[in-house]
């Protein structure tokens, strides 16, 4: 893997920054003063800043408010004076943001980081590459890439984490048939999620099957482990060997399903992402079980954050008898549409590939196979999608570095 590459500065006596991160300067300050306890900031685009004092003061890069080895804060919000307030701001000769403190303190703060956190910025947490949501005329060559050698190329890599994030899947080909791949590859993003299937487990047919994964049945689309409180955010399936009759597998945006469901039948949508449903799994040994709406809604957008789509594990729905009746046609039209070739895409794994998903959004299924006409066997295992975001942001801080440091 690539060398971790820290923040470098632009110019010969700018400050270091209070993170791991660079900041290229897209923009220089042209003026700043105090203002109202806190700090104005007039930038070369025409735009003004004005910085709350204690955001300023609380990210300070000097050693004694930032460690110097692990950039965590060094003091807490509670040691800094109630009333601080900036009482001198100015912008020095190497174009750094320098503040006097009414407790006597200096502060000087990096010209990029600074654009880069100016109030009423979209927060640098959500800087990750906008997704596309796709119907069945996606081209699933758009989610092919080459992994020949994805443990040491970081560009391989960078390239898988988007479309991994932007399409909610992708096919990484030429991974070989080595059955450590499947513990190897995903381990890239981050630690793979044991359950009660095991930390890495075997999809092949089992004459004592505890899933409908483990026979040569079709399998209509679904999301993974939805009775789980958090469900699986990833799920890797490398493809060892797929020599029968049949066995392709299907996936679907569920977002794209969704929104047409909410054009089309907006009160079947309605009922879908407020009514409480439980999906509970069955087993001789275990009793999963989690209850949320269907469609899960973020809070802030109001748009689906997850979708719970299992055919097979919900429990009785007890809802009221109106209520229900919406719910059982939200339903049954989501699984009709789930089946049109208009929603879904198909791909046969070849062996030497490993697909990865979206297990939050994006369905998977598989056609019936006839085991008698020759193997198939792959190898999946789990990773939450929070290890994704963090390898793409770790990606996008490596290319600022190498812009700075060119």
């Amino acid at each position: 893997m690539a060398q971790v590459l820290e923040p470098v500065a632009e110019s010969t006596g700018l400050p270091g920054t209070p993170d791991f991160d660079s900041y290229p300067v897209q923009h220089w300050p042209l003026a700043a003063r105090a203002a109202e306890g806190g700090v104005e900031v007039e930038w070369d685009d025409g735009s003004r800043s004005k910085y709350h004092p204690m955001v300023l003061r609380e990210n300070s890069p000097d050693p004694e408010t930032t460690h110097p080895v692990t950039r965590e804060q060094a003091r807490m919000l509670t040691e800094f004076p109630a009333d601080l307030a900036a009482v001198e701001a100015s912008i020095d000769g190497s174009g750094a943001l320098a503040v006097r403190w009414s407790d006597g303190t200096d502060s000087r703060f990096h010209p990029g980081w600074l654009y880069a956190y100016r109030p009423g910025q979209a927060s640098r947490d959500e800087d990750l590459p906008e997704r596309v949501i796709w119907g069945g005329d996606l081209d699933v060559s758009a989610v092919r890439v080459d992994g020949s050698n994805i443990l040491e190329d970081e560009d391989q890599l960078a390239r898988w984490c988007e479309a991994l994030h932007v399409y909610g899947f992708a096919i990484l080909e030429n991974v070989g048939t080595d059955r450590s791949v499947i513990e190897q590859v995903p381990a890239l993003l981050g630690p793979l999620r044991d359950n009660n299937f095991g930390r890495v487990f075997d999809v092949v047919t089992k004459p004592d099957a505890d899933s409908n994964a483990y026979t040569s049945m079709g399998l209509p689309l679904h999301v993974d482990l939805a009775t789980r409180e958090y469900m699986p955010g990833l799920q890797f399936l490398h493809c060892l060997q797929n020599e029968s009759t049949g066995g392709e597998s299907m996936l679907a945006d569920a977002f794209f399903i969704v929104a047409k469901l909410r054009r089309e039948a907006p009160e079947l949508y309605e009922a879908l992402s407020t009514t409480p449903m439980t999906s509970a799994n069955k087993a001789v040994n275990t009793d999963y079980r989690w209850t949320v709406p269907m469609i899960h809604l973020d809070q802030a957008t109001g748009e689906p954050k997850e979708v719970r789509w299992s055919p097979w594990l919900r429990a009785p729905l007890t809802a009221d008898f109106d209520t229900a009746d919406k719910v059982y046609k939200g339903l049954r039209r989501l699984f009709e549409m789930g089946e049109s070739a208009d929603n879904t895409v198909k791909v046969r794994l070849k062996p030497g590939e490993m697909l990865g998903f979206d297990n939050r959004r994006v369905l998977h299924g598989r056609t019936a196979f006839d085991p008698t006409t020759g193997g198939r066997a792959l190898r999946g295992c789990y990773v939450e999608r929070e290890e994704l975001w963090s390898r793409l942001r770790i990606i996008a801080r490596h290319e600022r570095a190498r812009l700075v440091s060119n």
